[in-house]
């Protein structure tokens, strides 16, 4: 069994937790380099299919312990857990876990809306183990973690065998994975402008309930306020969409303007035509424009 496991994992011994009874005719690599995971991604040969925190990824396979031909490539051993300040940007490493970030003084005091939003994903037990490239890498409808970096308007900083790249959060989680990771890409970290004292900040969400965390509807905002009057806004809706959007309408009814239970109840009526939602199991679609239309009313109703 030794043996087998040093030859699946040709640059680092591969850890006893990982045992094949554990994930069946399940082949991985646990690369030490950030180098190294980008060429294993790029070799389609290989049907290679990186994994962090696994929350998503375990899940999925353990519905059916069928064959299966992927190879996954582990990130964890890359130190990209890091959640630091440079060049006037708060950089946030993508296997960062949920709880870290949610946790750290630094995104708390930079960037509270990241620190709440994450505080409020999943269970405390998947908060330790997600991350929040996953979160963004696997891009669920109800995806919190990208619905606020959207708001935040963060930057994915993606390394490759093509070299680095940069991407908005809003195109990277709007572009089909195979094009965004391109070339063996590995999200290395987000790169945030950390928010002004003065700034405006917002997160709701609505939830199935307590014990359900997933998303029925968000929305999150940032925005800056002069004199009375809201001098720029984003705000993002999610869950309502295949990804979260900004809301374009709300924008142009708020900006240069002093909010009031008006204009807010306008802006609420006006983001539900922006968007068209479906039903499921968790809401139906008139449901969620109803609550969508609170939530915006709440949340703007903090500009004041």
């Amino acid at each position: 069994m030794a043996a087998e496991r040093a030859e699946w994992c040709s640059w680092t011994p591969m850890s006893n937790a990982w045992e094949r009874d554990a994930m069946p005719n399940q082949q991985f690599f646990t690369p030490t380099e950030l180098q190294q995971a980008c060429a294993l991604l790029a070799d389609e040969s290989l049907k290679p299919l990186a994994i962090a925190g696994g929350t998503d990824l375990m899940a999925r396979f353990n519905r059916n312990r069928r064959r299966r031909d992927e190879t996954l490539v582990f990130l964890g051993k890359l130190c990209l857990d890091y959640i630091t300040e440079e060049g006037g940007k708060v950089l946030v490493g993508a296997c960062a876990p949920l709880s870290a970030v949610a946790a750290s003084p630094l995104v708390r005091e930079k960037l509270p809306l990241l620190a709440k939003a994450c505080s409020e994903m999943a269970s405390p037990a998947v908060r330790n183990a997600a991350t929040l490239g996953g979160n963004a890498v696997s891009n669920w409808r109800y995806a919190d973690g990208v619905a606020a970096l959207i708001a935040l308007d963060a930057t994915v900083v993606i390394a490759s065998t093509q070299g680095e790249r940069r991407m908005p959060m809003a195109d990277f989680a709007a572009a089909p994975k195979k094009q965004a990771l391109a070339g063996g890409g590995v999200v290395r970290h987000f790169a945030v402008d950390p928010m002004a004292a003065e700034e405006k900040w917002a997160w709701e969400k609505m939830r199935g309930r307590k014990g359900e965390s997933r998303s029925i509807v968000s929305v999150s905002m940032r925005a800056r306020m002069a004199g009375g009057r809201c001098t720029d806004l984003r705000l993002v809706i999610g869950n309502m969409a295949a990804n979260p959007f900004v809301s374009k309408k709300a924008a142009e009814l708020l900006v240069g303007k002093t909010p009031d239970e008006a204009l807010i109840a306008q802006a609420a009526e006006s983001v539900q035509t922006e968007t068209d939602p479906a039903s499921d199991a968790r809401a139906s679609a008139w449901y969620r424009q109803k609550v969508t239309a609170a939530l915006v009313r709440r949340v703007l109703a903090q500009l004041g």
